[in-house]
């Protein structure tokens, strides 16, 4: 792919919270180039960066095309006029967005494809705060792009680039801010993405005796997918038990993700996580009170927090979680049921680091196991399941079922989609999807039989407005 008439063939990487596509095929190093422009110039006329005293800060991942693209992507942003610090290594994601923040960049870029497949890759944008683009910013540079009104500066005015990382301050000031009580033992599975270059040497560095595997960079990705989960992560699962260790944690391919084994071996989802982590947390900051969770997460935050702690329900998506985090100062914890989390504490951003270091921090100050803990904690059942959609209807199907939801019960919200709740024993989420053409339900409640029940019906009203709705375009 050389010459290209039509960029609208790139039209589908852009998504809501980032760019992603497949090498040579949907994205390249040409279209890389053109979205550097896109984006140069989205600053200036949209974001009023001064190409005189404002930079941006440009990183990457481990895959084998990173470095590629984030050259061609920078030369896009210097031929718009304006300045890099440009890490010239591949970095995890927190060491990333440290050197930006620190550095007081204007603006970030971080050139991955986070968890999909190696064949894959795009770019992240960040303001300067930390939070990332919203769907409107990343679809007016989708426009730029397409629409190829650049900025334009002569030869004396294209921007410059500086070679900086600020990695071994990122591990300083993490070690800095965790202490252990006693001695644990982590077992730590990169899945060789972008944690290898940082994950194990933090971990180290507060005392945590570190087993690693699968923590050499390749960007095949050969051991295990990059997105880490139950089916993933069964050979960390295996050595947490083998090792005796006190727990594991398993990375996403760019490290922004984080996701927790405890000493039984189990997987937690990343709600439970959240949760175990807040409940601790809030006798440490009595002063802090509110923990964020996107309305996928579980029913179990307002089961054992509601009488310490402020529940507040936000939409799914991390650049929501970030964004509220910094403008809600009362903020403790933010959690997302990806697996992202954000603890302003620490950092305004949600840097997969802090879950396994604030964790290990919890259990060496306790008498007892992470599985102790877990075992303590009530159980409700969660199910989700996606029903096919098309994207032209998607969000008409919420919008109408919203209507007539709001006449059968009495707790609904539309935060984002339809919520639906049932006291403290069950809820619904019906919710169209930001990446494909489905929506989604997720339901969770006290028993199997009452899930089974919840999804039958919901479903059904579901799939018959979707056949209504259709027969209407037709």
């Amino acid at each position: 792919m050389e010459n290209y008439d039509d960029y609208n063939i790139f039209k589908p990487t852009f998504r809501a919270y980032d760019i992603r596509g497949i090498f040579n095929e949907n994205l390249t190093p040409q279209s890389h180039f053109r979205v550097g422009l896109a984006w140069g110039t989205f600053l200036q006329n949209e974001q009023t960066l001064d190409p005189k005293n404002d930079f941006i800060f440009v990183s990457y991942d481990i895959r084998k095309t990173s470095p590629l693209l984030s050259h061609a992507f920078a030369a896009g942003v210097m031929a718009t006029g304006i300045n890099i610090e440009y890490s010239g290594e591949p970095l995890q994601f927190g060491p990333c967005m440290f050197t930006a923040c620190e550095r007081k960049a204007f603006a970030s870029a971080f050139i991955t494809a986070s968890h999909l497949p190696p064949e894959w890759n795009g770019v992240k944008f960040y303001y300067g705060s930390g939070v990332g683009f919203s769907e409107e910013d990343n679809m007016k540079i989708r426009d730029i792009f397409l629409d190829g009104n650049f900025k334009s500066v002569d030869w004396k005015n294209v921007g410059q680039m500086a070679i900086i990382t600020l990695k071994k301050e990122y591990q300083d000031y993490l070690s800095s801010k965790f202490s252990l009580k006693k001695k644990l033992k982590v077992v730590i599975d990169c899945g060789n993405g972008a944690s290898c270059l940082s994950a194990p040497a933090v971990l180290e560095s507060i005392g945590l005796d570190v087993i690693p595997i699968f923590c050499d960079v390749d960007p095949t990705f050969p051991n295990r997918s990059s997105e880490p989960n139950e089916e993933s992560l069964k050979i960390l699962a295996e050595k947490v038990q083998t090792e005796k260790a006190d727990f594991g944690v398993g990375f996403d391919g760019d490290g922004d993700r984080a996701v927790i084994v405890d000493n039984k071996g189990r997987v937690l989802l990343a709600d439970i996580t959240g949760l175990i982590i807040a409940k601790y947390m809030l006798k440490e900051y009595p002063e802090l009170n509110r923990i964020l969770a996107n309305v996928e997460c579980s029913l179990l935050l307002e089961k054992v927090l509601s009488d310490v702690a402020i529940i507040d329900r936000i939409k799914v998506g991390h650049t929501f979680l970030t964004q509220d985090a910094q403008n809600k100062t009362d903020t403790l914890l933010g959690i997302e049921s990806s697996g992202h989390m954000v603890f302003p504490t620490i950092f305004l951003f949600d840097d997969a680091m802090i879950i396994p270091l604030k964790l290990a921090e919890i259990l060496s100050a306790l008498p007892i196991t992470l599985a102790d803990i877990v075992d303590e904690l009530p159980f409700l059942y969660k199910r989700k399941i996606a029903v096919k959609c098309p994207d032209e209807i998607k969000f008409e199907v919420i919008a109408e079922l919203l209507d007539i939801f709001r006449t059968r019960y009495k707790e609904i919200t539309d935060i984002d989609g339809v919520g639906i709740s049932f006291g403290t024993e069950s809820w619904v989420l019906i919710r169209a999807s930001n990446t494909g053409p489905k929506i989604r339900i997720t339901i969770e409640a006290e028993s199997d039989k009452q899930v089974d029940e919840l999804l039958s019906n919901f479903r059904k009203s579901v799939e018959d407005k979707i056949d209504e709705l259709e027969k209407k375009i037709k």
